[in-house]
Formats: structure tokens, sequence, C-alpha cells
């Protein structure tokens, strides 16, 4: 064996020792490049291999002493998930997906959410609290679950963003009966944040690690966004404003969050000067995660933005450079795209009911309403049109739901990836779930209402480079939901 091959060797094996070990690797990259730097790993400051033998011994002798420590003793969480509580908790070292545009393998999502309880008819007496929501860990292709985690005890998780090593999750929890507001789960509440790490394989298959982020107790989450390396977590809320009650008209902040310290990173600040609420998503639990979303470099930042009391009825995507200082949250995000409204009609071409930028920085990827004449220059690549139902004498919405791609240059509908047709429908609504960075791959939630039954109807749509497939396990459409699934 040359000096060559034993070196490679030699460092093979100390990669495969230190990869389970904890809170190392904390550097900003993106998975395409994490990917390619395990394929071909070389020594720090080596342009070529020139070490001598005794090196190589050395190292061999390194990766033997670490198969010894690589496991130090550490307090063992309950399989419930029971959290561990650290104020130091990073990232572990861990294995990407090879293919950065593959759909990941693995999911969580919160099982169940309720923002407020059920009501039987005709109940009164005292509202009850809605009920404990706990997160489910599963296999994204076949469904079946690897772990059930129980929400700590009084409370119910209320987000979930995921990293893309498909390993590593930012989760939040909220109290489930707030002083003087039992009954119902408000946004507003204070938030106890938490680092999911998941084990395929090992028992137990979850580490869940109490984190500590310095959030305004009272504010109103808008957007959650855990960064592609899992180091950072942004966070887009808006604090209460000059009138009392809720919704919120007071200013906006976008805050990046060190994972490891908890941190702030940077932070930018923007007026709001129609004195309006976050007009996009709704005011509610769960946290969105869908309209908030990172490029793969970790460089940019882009939320989706409309005010409700705005003039302009307009949905904006704006991003933020996280290289730069922070400041004025409006003064220093350019606007990107525009899902916008005509002057006269006050209609949309096209509407997103979620709508995030691409991981190249390239596209923005829409849960889309769509006109029944795609825009001119979009291209249709798939789409359904089931039978109709007995009794309807037509389409009763002049918009079909389906899952779009907009050009970031010249701010265009490029492609339609998917567009149900159905030939009745009531309503419908569509979210993208996850995009690759390309947007190649695209997972979405689209579902319609049946006029004149009004029972809904709703697919997981897998798009991958022109070619549709559905995900058809047992109970897909109500775990893998918008806002309450990362991946």
């Amino acid at each position: 064996m040359t000096v060559e091959e034993q070196l490679r060797a030699a460092g093979r094996a100390v990669s495969d020792q230190v990869r389970d070990l904890p809170d190392l690797d904390l550097r900003t990259q993106p998975a395409a490049r994490r990917a390619r730097a395990r394929a071909f790993r070389r020594w720090a400051g080596a342009g070529r291999w020139l070490i001598p033998m005794a090196a190589a011994a050395t190292v061999v002798a390194v990766a033997l002493t670490l198969v010894a420590v690589k496991s130090p003793p550490r307090v063992r969480p309950t399989t419930s998930g029971s959290p561990a509580p650290s104020r130091s908790a990073g990232p572990a070292v861990t294995s990407a997906p090879v293919d950065p545009e593959a759909l990941p393998g693995y999911f969580v999502a919160i099982n169940g959410f309720e923002a407020r309880p059920a009501f039987s008819p005709g109940q009164s007496g005292p509202v009850k609290a809605p009920k404990a929501d706990s997160v489910i860990v599963g296999e994204t292709l076949t469904g079946r679950r690897l772990a059930t985690i129980a929400a700590p005890a009084g409370s119910t998780f209320a987000g979930v963003t995921g990293a893309a090593d498909d390993r590593t999750f930012v989760l939040d929890s909220v109290q489930l009966a707030p002083a003087a507001r039992s009954g119902m789960l408000w946004p507003f509440q204070p938030r106890t944040w938490y680092l999911l790490r998941i084990r395929p394989g090992a028992t137990p298959v979850q580490v869940l690690t109490v984190l500590h982020f310095a959030l305004p107790s009272s504010a109103d989450v808008n957007g959650i966004a855990l960064s592609p390396d899992g180091t950072r977590l942004a966070v887009f809320y808006q604090m209460p404003g000059s009138t009392a009650g809720f919704p919120f008209n007071g200013p906006f902040t976008l805050r990046v969050y060190s994972v490891a310290t908890g941190a702030v990173l940077r932070s930018w600040t923007g007026a709001n000067p129609s004195k309006g609420s976050y007009g996009y998503g709704g005011n509610g639990l769960p946290d969105p995660n869908a309209n908030l979303t990172w490029t793969s470099d970790g460089q940019r930042l882009a939320f989706a933005y409309r005010n409700s009391v705005s003039s302009n009825s307009s949905l904006y995507l704006r991003e933020v450079n996280v290289a730069g200082p922070g400041g004025d949250l409006f003064a220093d995000s350019p606007v990107v795209a525009t899902i916008g409204a005509s002057t006269t009609t006050g209609r949309y071409k096209i509407w997103c009911d979620s709508l995030g930028i691409t991981g190249d920085g390239r596209s923005a990827v829409c849960g889309a309403e769509l006109p029944k004449t795609p825009p001119v220059g979009a291209t249709l690549d798939a789409l359904t049109e089931p039978s109709p139902w007995i009794g309807c004498a037509g389409p009763s919405d002049v918009v079909y739901p389906g899952l779009a791609k907009i050009s970031l240059a010249g701010d265009r509908l490029t492609q339609v990836l998917y567009e149900a047709e159905p030939k009745c429908m009531g309503a419908g609504w569509a979210s993208v779930l996850w995009a690759s960075p390309s947007g190649s791959t695209v997972l979405g939630s689209v579902s319609y209402t049946g006029d004149p039954s009004m029972k809904t109807h709703s697919a997981m749509v897998l798009y991958r480079n022109g070619t549709v497939t559905m995900l058809n396990w047992p109970g897909a459409a109500g775990v893998l939901l918008a806002n309450q699934a990362a991946f």
C-alpha cells in the first residue's frame, strides 16, 4: 500500500469515527458543498499528498483512540423525547443526502395540531383547552413512523423547521392554558425552543435538547426557518403597536439566532406605515415555516410579506443579505418577486398560498391558485382532471390549485409544475412543503372542496424533473400539512 493509500484509509477511519460526535462542525456551508467535501477529503493546508509514513501511523493511532472515546457519558433522553436542558447545543456532524435535489428521506410533523378545542353540537359550559400535540418522525415515501415525541407537560408543539441534512430540526412549543385566555392558543404566547436530532437506526431515534433564544415574550411569530447547515434559526415576528388587542399593528422584526448559543447574530426591524398585521398566512398557530426561506449557501434569506391594511394588496417576496450588518428591514430587503393585483379589478393573475425562494436563489416556488389559462410564457407540466360529481353543473371557482415556479430574472411565472382541474370545485388551495435547491424536485399539498358536497379532496404531489407522482401512503394528506411538517 502506498503512502497516499494509507493516508486515505486513515482519513476515512477518522471521518467514520467522529461522525456521531456532537457540537463539532458549526461552519456555514451549503448542503451540496458538504456532500462534495465528504466525497474527497484531504488534510487541511496540504496541496498534495506529501505526508511521510510516520504521519500515517500517527493518524491511525488517533483513529484508534477516537474509537474508544467517541461515546462519552451523557444524560440519555427518555424514549418519550423528554428534553435535556442545554445552553450550548448545536447540530451534530450528520450525513446529508448524497443528492441535494433528491426528496429528503425523513419528515418531522406535528400530529393533529389544534389551536382551539373541538366543540360538539350544542356544547355549553366552560371551554376546555386544546389537546397536547405530539411530533411524529417518519419516512417520507412510506409514512412509516420511526418515533413519536410527546410534548412537554402542560404544552403543545406549535412549530417545526428543518436543516438541509434531513437530520437536524428545531421545534417550539407553547403552554396549553395561558393565563386569562384558556381554551385557545394565541400566536403571541411565549415559546420554548428545542433542537431535535434524528438518528435513523439508533436507539433512541431522536435526541431532544432545550434551546434558549431571546425572543420577546409578546412577539407574534410570522415565520421560522432553520438555516441549511442547521447552525442558525431565523424568526420573523411582529410586536404590539399603538392600539390594544390582536392582531398586532407594531413594527416587524427579522432576527437570525445562533443555535449553539442563542445569541442574536443579525437583526432587522421595520416600521409598519400601514398600521396593519402580517396580512399573509393568517395570524395564528402553528408557526409558518414555508414563507421564510434560505438560499443553500446560507447568505440570503427571503420572506413573503403583505400588510393587511395596505392600499397595495400585492404579495411580495423580499430578500435580505445575511452577511450584512442588519438594520432597517424594508430598506435592506429589495423585492425579488411580486404577486401583483390589478389596480382596476383587484384580482390576481395568480395567487400564492405559500411563497419561498429556491436554494440556488434563481427562482421562487409557489403553492398557487392559478387561472384556467396559464399566463403567456408559462409551461404546464402536469395536471389532474377527475370525473365530475353527480349533480354539479360546472366549476364554481375561477382558479385551480397547483404548484408553480417563478423566475426571479424578470419576475415572471415560468412553469406550472402541477395543476388540479376538477370538473366541479368549491374552493382550492395549495402549499409547497419542500423544494430542492434548483426547484427541479418539489413536494406540495394541493386541496379543493367538491361542490355541492363540500368534501375536501387532497393530494400529496411530488414533482421531479417534469414527472408528477403522488405520495399515497394512508394518512399522508392528514400528516404532511403546511406549517406542520418539515423535511
